[in-house]
């Protein structure tokens, strides 16, 4: 029996292939898996979303080199030019630990309170892509 039984053996077989880069589809709006098998820069693009949604050292079913750390920062009192430089580096931190990413750039950085808004465009082996978060 399949860990999610609601995909077939041959949605198993195809996301075990080698080749394409591919990522389970997630709604986050319902808070479950869809069901749908992403490839190439759309599941790259969900990978990223997912290891920033992600807290680092938190869960065990993740290695430590997965996640984000970036609550520690808001609410410090830190400056805000620390902050920004902060996450512009944990930020790239957290994503080049996938093999197809090779950086970030362009980044535009908010904080409003205690809240951070981040919007950067990540070098992929599949192209560029422009991330908020």
């Amino acid at each position: 029996m399949s860990l999610f039984p609601f995909l077939s053996n041959d949605v198993i077989e195809v996301a075990q292939s080698v080749g394409t880069y591919k990522e389970y589809e997630f709604d986050f709006q319902a808070g479950k898996l869809t069901g749908k098998i992403l490839e190439g820069k759309a599941a790259l693009k969900m990978w990223i979303y997912k290891a920033l949604l992600t807290k680092r050292y938190i869960y065990p079913i993740y290695s430590w080199d997965y996640g984000q750390d970036l609550e520690e920062l808001i609410g410090q009192g830190y400056e805000t030019d620390f902050i920004k430089s902060e996450v512009e580096r944990r930020v790239q931190e957290c994503l080049i630990m996938n093999d197809n990413i090779n950086g970030c750039h362009n980044f535009d950085i908010s904080l409003i309170n205690d809240t951070l808004k981040i919007s950067f465009t990540v070098n992929t082996t599949f192209g560029e892509v422009t991330t908020d978060v």
